[in-house]
């Protein structure tokens, strides 16, 4: 038998370790809701619990303040926003919250003005600030404000993946395809997942999904590409999960959303890795770039 070198056995060992202690590459998928009544921070909370479930480090940026968002969903006491760290008096580790669920919530509601205007050096240390808090995470789902509210989400500037969430209402169309629509046109973003919410059949799901597609199709031509990804049922378990405070997977694992969100977490597992995906400090560098973008567009 032919003995190998033992400088090439290092090599290989080495060479392992880096692959083991190297940062994780790390998706960052925006949901777009409408304004109101979407479902959108439902779906976020419940998805980010199917990404854990499945072994997936998750955590679930979130856009929004007040009663209505992800942390108070989930019965967590939310002390800190993220104004508080660009003004120093805590640090990012101290707004992140850990959930019963095994995701944690960072509250990431900022103007784009303030972000905007970062320098060099404060935006070092923010990136730093970022790193050490997500540097194992392996996917960012963002909680965004829908684009019919003043300005464009900054979030889905810089996300990855834009997720676009519809519904069987009128109201909802419309606003799928004004998201589409600017990112589309005033953004550059060409690719969007559809995810369809309280139907009950995929069948009815591809009919909504083909309304949207078409309107696309008439007015944006193939300017943007739309991809049906999954539905979540209409369901009385998530609503009362929601009430509870937990997610539909915990309460009700037995749950028709339960077992849709299962398998969107799969369908999400199975996507094709972004060209540009690094690791997550890449992500809040296009967050403040997204940011300058968006404060000169309103400027005009």
């Amino acid at each position: 038998m032919r003995a190998i070198p033992v400088a090439s056995l290092w090599s290989d060992q080495a060479a392992g370790l880096r692959a083991m202690i190297a940062p994780t590459p790390c998706r960052s998928i925006s949901l777009n809701g409408g304004r109101g009544g979407s479902g959108t921070t439902t779906l976020a909370i419940n998805l980010a619990a199917a990404l854990a479930e499945r072994n997936r480090e998750v955590i679930l940026l979130d856009e929004f303040t007040g009663s209505g968002n992800a942390a108070h969903r989930m019965r967590l006491e939310q002390k800190h926003e993220l104004d508080h760290v660009l003004r120093r008096e805590v640090t990012l580790a101290n707004t992140l919250l850990t959930t019963e669920a095994g995701f944690s919530i960072l509250p990431i509601s900022a103007r784009a003005s303030v972000l905007s205007s970062l320098n060099e050096r404060e935006l070092t240390w923010l990136s730093a600030e970022f790193e050490q808090l997500t540097q194992y995470a392996e996917f960012l789902l963002l909680d965004t404000r829908p684009s019919a509210s003043h300005g464009v989400p900054c979030l889905s500037l810089a996300a990855d993946d834009v997720m676009v969430i519809v519904s069987n209402s009128a109201e909802s169309l419309t606003d799928a395809y004004a998201t589409i629509k600017l990112l589309g046109t005033e953004y550059a973003r060409r690719d969007f997942r559809i995810l369809v919410n309280r139907v009950d059949t995929i069948t009815e799901a591809g009919l909504i999904f083909n309304r949207l597609k078409s309107v696309a199709r008439q007015y944006l031509g193939d300017a943007v590409q739309m991809k049906l990804i999954g539905y979540v049922p209409e369901d009385e378990k998530l609503k009362r999960a929601s009430r509870l405070g937990r997610t539909v997977l915990d309460a009700f694992p037995d749950a028709d959303s339960s077992h849709a969100f299962r398998q969107l977490a799969d369908v999400m597992l199975r996507w094709r890795k972004p060209l540009n995906t690094t690791d997550s400090t890449g992500f809040l560098y296009r967050l403040v770039e997204s940011s300058r973008l968006l404060a000169e567009q309103l400027q005009h």
